[in-house]
């Protein structure tokens, strides 16, 4: 049996190389990894608005009201009409609300509220995005909101057509909106935590919670604590507030290796193989 001999210098380079190479080409063959967390803040640009944190896709943000239909005994609300374009409008500090088309422009009803009119906040995504946090950056009264997904596909579609028209009884049945949450109580200046399902989409809905859009109310009519709803003409229960940002991440889409890619992991397999010859070489 011969002596192990020490590998030469043009050996342990070429044994260099091809580790090199195949590591760069099983690399390609990975999945792409979701990026980090961006959060897109309130600001006076309403369209193609941008970021902060990891590049991501641009937002687009519009508004919608219905009028609420209240019980005529106990006052509470108990249907919506049909959603309608409405005027978004932004607070310094505070963020986004919604301005509903008539009497609905004093405080605090210019909030993101559901007292007269539901208000929603569309933000329409350039690709898909997870949101997993909610920040406002006002309250009064009550603050608890509902979060809605759209899961259907958005080739092709106006995403207003989807809304418009719509009450809050049928906005999922009749256009495609999943409810992704109802959140009690947030806090002003506090991130909350949304969306446990990690259900990815590049259309969201934001608005005052709605027991119509699903999520069982926790509290008493008229209290301040859990999801509850307003009664009557007084704000007790009422949820107004003003969207300051959201957080999510957004993960670019797995690509089918193309023929160089392959070709590249090919030789990546040639690579290591020549890398386990020339050990076994070393060894005898």
């Amino acid at each position: 049996m011969r002596a192990a001999t020490a590998p030469s210098t043009i050996q342990r380079v070429q044994t260099s190389a091809q580790r090199t190479c195949a590591a760069l080409a099983l690399a390609a063959l990975l999945p792409f990894s979701a990026q980090a967390a961006s959060t897109w803040t309130a600001s006076n640009c309403i369209s193609n608005c941008s970021e902060t944190g990891d590049a991501a896709p641009n937002v687009s943000y519009s508004a919608y009201s219905a009028a609420i239909n209240t019980n005529a005994s106990t006052g509470a609300y108990v249907s919506t009409g049909g959603f309608a374009a409405s005027s978004l409008a932004f607070y310094s500090g505070g963020g986004f609300g919604v301005t509903a088309p008539s009497g609905d422009s004093a405080s605090p009803n210019h909030a993101l509220d559901n007292y007269g009119y539901q208000d929603l906040i569309l933000l329409k995504f350039d690709d898909l995005v997870k949101l997993t946090q909610v920040k406002i950056g006002w309250s009064q009264y009550d603050s608890d909101i509902s979060v809605l997904a759209y899961t259907g596909s958005t080739s092709g579609l106006n995403p207003a057509s989807t809304i418009s028209g719509k009450t809050a009884a049928n906005l999922s049945s009749a256009g495609g909106w999943t409810l992704v949450g109802s959140y009690a109580d947030l806090v002003s200046g506090t991130d909350k935590t949304i969306n446990a399902a990690g259900i990815s989409s590049s259309w969201w809905l934001i608005t005052a919670y709605n027991s119509q859009l699903g999520g069982a109310p926790t509290g008493g009519d008229g209290t301040t604590s859990g999801l509850t709803r307003g009664v009557g003409t007084s704000y007790a229960g009422y949820d107004f507030v003003k969207l300051y940002s959201v957080t999510g991440t957004s993960t670019p889409p797995q690509r089918v290796p193309e023929p160089a890619t392959l070709a590249l992991s090919a030789l990546a397999l040639l690579g290591l193989a020549g890398v386990r010859r020339q050990r076994r070489k070393s060894a005898d």
